[in-house]
């Protein structure tokens, strides 16, 4: 194994606050699959699931209305991104420069997201990441989160040992996905489920801020 390092982040709630295009995506999908429009707080609470999993959820099981929420969300989000007005959900303070600091500091970089390539690669490019990012997976290369196979794959690509990676989310999706894979999890204080549920699920720390996530991860792969 060599002695590379990685730092692997989830998109959505850890490094973008995407929540308002979520809701609203997921609002016009269930209109479309004739669901009832969920609540802001039943739509957060399914961020980070896998998109048909939550069309599951959204369609009480019914399993050709989840693919049509599916389906429509994804169509109406590609259709978004080639708007070119569009308002491009922001990154959270401080994100850029903490993966630019990582990037100098010898770090490689990457994305394990529950979000499509083209979202991933749109917001990354219009939010001037892209170059930054070493690896990245997405929910349309392989099985979705909470399933290892992302991580596990983006430390293979390099033969990096799991010591020698942190994955950084802001979900219960992101810590199980870190602890199928044998990987240190840091969760974030600013995303999308509660901390003390990540705490229970295996997080050796809270960031506050980027800042201190930066100072976390610097010192978890020193010891």
């Amino acid at each position: 194994m060599s002695e590379l390092r990685i730092a692997l982040f989830d998109f959505d709630g850890t490094l973008c606050d995407t929540v308002a295009s979520i809701i609203r995506l997921t609002r016009h999908a269930c209109r479309i699959a004739d669901v009832p429009e969920p609540s802001e707080a039943h739509v957060r609470a399914n961020i980070g699931e896998g998109l048909f999993d939550a069309g599951l959820d959204y369609a009480k099981g019914d399993e050709a209305k989840a693919q049509i929420i599916y389906d429509e969300f994804r169509r109406e989000a590609h259709r978004e991104f080639t708007l070119p007005n569009l308002a491009v959900d922001p990154l959270f303070a401080g994100a850029k420069q903490a993966l630019e600091a990582l990037s100098e500091a010898g770090w490689l970089l990457g994305i394990v997201t529950n979000k499509g390539r083209h979202g991933l690669g749109q917001l990354t490019m219009r939010h001037g990441i892209a170059d930054l990012i070493d690896v990245s997976f997405t929910a349309d290369d392989m099985p979705v989160k909470p399933a290892p196979d992302m991580a596990i794959a983006a430390i293979d690509k390099y033969g990096i040992a799991p010591n020698r990676a942190v994955f950084i989310g802001d979900t219960i999706n992101d810590a199980l996905c870190a602890k199928g894979a044998a990987i240190p999890f840091v969760g974030v204080d600013w995303g999308y489920h509660d901390n003390q549920l990540l705490r229970d699920n295996g997080a050796v720390h809270i960031a506050r801020d980027f800042t201190d996530l930066v100072d976390e991860l610097n010192a978890l792969v020193a010891r």
